[in-house]
Formats: C-alpha cells, sequence, structure tokens
C-alpha cells in the first residue's frame, strides 16, 4: 500500500495490542482453513478482503470514524482523533518521543505535539477519562 510519504511505516504497540492482534490472526486462519485457504505471510490485518490480500482503502478508516462520530452525536474527523488520542497519551505520562511512534512519526524532527495545560477546571474531565493500561512502560516498541 502507498502510504502519503511513499514508505513503509511502523507504529508503536504495547504488548495487549500484540496479543489482541495475534488473537484476531488466529481466529482469521481458523476461519480460512474451514474452506481451504491458508493465511498467507504478506497479509493485510486492515483488509476487508476474506484472504486479506488487499489492504484497506486509504479513506475506509475516515469514513468509520466520521461514522461513529456522527451516531455518538459529536463533531468529529480522523486528525482530530489523532489530536485527541496525542493529548491522552501524553496527559497519561507517556514521552514525546513515544507518542510520536505511537501515530506513526517517524522522527522527532517533524513532530510538533505539544500538551496543553487548561489549568483547574480541566482536572475532573481528565479523571473521568481512564488512561492507558501501560503507561507508565514507556520504553520499547512493542512489537510481537
Amino acid at each position: 500500500m502507498d502510504t502519503k510519504a511513499h514508505q513503509d511505516r511502523w507504529l508503536a504497540i504495547d504488548p495487549d495490542t500484540c496479543a489482541l492482534v495475534e488473537n484476531y490472526l488466529g481466529e482469521t486462519r481458523a476461519v480460512l482453513c474451514v474452506v481451504g485457504v491458508e493465511l498467507t505471510e504478506d497479509a493485510y490485518l486492515f483488509s476487508n478482503d476474506p484472504v486479506r490480500a488487499r489492504p484497506w482503502n486509504p479513506d475506509w478508516a475516515t469514513h468509520r470514524v466520521a461514522d461513529a462520530a456522527a451516531a455518538a452525536g459529536i463533531k468529529l474527523d480522523i486528525k482530530g482523533l489523532r489530536h485527541y488520542t496525542a493529548s491522552q497519551l501524553l496527559a497519561g505520562g507517556f514521552d514525546l518521543r513515544n507518542t510520536a511512534a505511537r501515530l506513526g512519526h517517524s522522527g522527532g524532527g517533524a513532530t510538533t505535539l505539544r500538551l496543553r495545560r487548561s489549568g483547574p477546571r480541566s482536572r475532573p474531565a481528565r479523571r473521568r477519562i481512564p488512561g492507558p493500561a501501560h503507561r507508565r512502560e514507556r520504553g520499547g516498541t512493542g512489537t510481537c
């Protein structure tokens, strides 16, 4: 798949996400096995194709985020979701470099993520939003 930067992208993920991916791929292999098909080594994880030979259309995730936001009655696009994710990771104790890696940024030079402290009025809202399960696990890429 061709990304906007025309290069492969690597994302840092935590051990729980690795386990979910491995479980999902195992379930996919089991379903395909029933009909005599094997999941290839180069299969796409994010695919609507039963044998995962083709990746999602690039705007598929954009439309799913928009649909979910509309169903929840909020205004949110995929860019806003990325910004929210970055804010939550930073507020939850992840450092800037780890946060950038989790969002798919390849280097620190182009990353301009900033955490805006909103003062006492935002504290109750921050307490209601659960933080990441592994927020103190700051290092590594979480490769499966």
